[in-house]
């Protein structure tokens, strides 16, 4: 009844433009609803990643570390 009401006092352009606020507004309202469901699924999904890889480098950090020690006592060993 209310739209009636608002198309009998204002008119049809006013009942027009309430209509498209509302109608937009509700697909606003979905379109972040989805959006917020895909960020969380990429944040569940990217954050494991990030930290798996994080612990692959600083292993093999730890290992070029190790290699560079072995070839530096190597080559001292060499040059005597």
């Amino acid at each position: 009844m209310e739209m009636l009401d608002l198309l009998r006092e204002f008119g049809p352009l006013v009942g027009c433009v309430v209509f498209f606020i509302w109608r937009d507004w509700r697909r606003e309202d979905r379109s972040t609803t989805r959006i917020e469901k895909l960020e969380d699924e990429m944040r569940a999904i990217i954050l494991p990643l990030v930290e798996k890889s994080t612990a692959v480098i600083a292993e093999n950090t730890a290992v070029m570390r190790g290699l560079e020690n072995a070839l530096e006592s190597f080559t001292r060993g060499s040059k005597q």
